[in-house]
């Protein structure tokens, strides 16, 4: 053999997968995810701030609609104070502009229109918010880097904010009020399932329970509020009580929601995104 040639090692030799083998390694992941250490984590801030969040929009509703807007209007100034550092935007102020264009606009817009249908503004709120987005994006002198991510993080942070703003219609249509009031316990009780995921037997039941909790509280609520009833309490409790653990969860993967300013964040959009489906199932299921 010529001393020149090089031998061959196959101990050391690469060895290409067959496609069935990569399947079978993308199935054992999706039927056992490995998640990230920051997100099996325990965030009592972020649980308690849904609770008091979830409480305060529930008392401003009672209230006096206007109170139920500038409580909406807060959790949109929250998530534009805390969004863009959360999802890591290369362009923060841009991001948090657009954000609290939507988050103070839409609710406002929505309190001051003095008939059905209440959310017919809210789509001009959101377009001038991604007006002034892009035009802030148009005029940086950085180099816009990241531009897509920057641009889908604002997009993300606008679209949660306008959802929120339906919250609103319900401190003046008929059980609105009470709907909302079943909706905050629910939700402030069934965030006690994120306290759970430090404990690796309890993480794959997180959401079940969080749906369970959610659907027991606000089954309990909607007894001692005629309009609403227990089965409608029990619907509402457990949609938004999944709705929010899913948006707290996925959120908790990233690195900012170490600090309070990101849990405080993610509490108030988790609150926010339920929005839309509370609105639906009460005008269906209350009317």
């Amino acid at each position: 053999m010529d001393a020149t040639e090089p031998v061959s090692d196959p101990v050391n030799e690469p060895v290409n997968e067959s496609r069935a083998a990569r399947r079978a390694a993308r199935e054992d992941r999706r039927r056992n995810p490995i998640l990230p250490p920051i997100a099996t984590e325990r965030r009592v801030t972020l649980v308690l701030a849904t609770a008091v969040f979830a409480v305060l929009l529930a008392v401003a509703t009672a209230a006096d609609h206007a109170l139920g807007a500038a409580a909406i209007a807060w959790g949109g100034l929250v998530l534009a104070w805390g969004w863009p550092e959360l999802l890591g935007s290369s362009s923060k102020f841009g991001s948090s502009l657009a954000i609290g264009l939507a988050g103070v606009g839409a609710p406002v817009a929505v309190a001051l229109t003095s008939s059905e249908p209440f959310l017919r503004h809210v789509p001009v709120v959101v377009a001038v918010a991604m007006l002034a987005m892009f035009l802030h994006q148009l005029l940086r002198r950085d180099g816009r880097p990241r531009l897509t991510q920057s641009v889908a993080v604002s997009a993300a942070g606008v679209a949660i904010a306008a959802i929120g703003a339906a919250y609103v219609p319900l401190g003046r249509t008929y059980g609105g009020r009470e709907v909302v009031a079943v909706v905050a316990a629910a939700l402030a009780l069934s965030a006690i399932a994120d306290l759970g995921a430090p404990i690796a037997r309890a993480r794959p039941w997180m959401m079940p329970a969080a749906a369970a909790i959610g659907l027991v509280a606000g089954g309990v609520a909607g007894l001692f509020v005629n309009v609403v009833g227990g089965p409608s309490g029990a619907l509402l409790g457990a949609v938004v009580g999944v709705l929010a653990h899913v948006m707290r969860r996925a959120l908790c993967t990233l690195s900012p929601i170490r600090g309070m300013r990101g849990q405080i964040t993610a509490a108030a959009a988790s609150v926010l995104v339920t929005a839309v489906p509370v609105y639906l199932l009460s005008r269906l299921i209350v009317g």
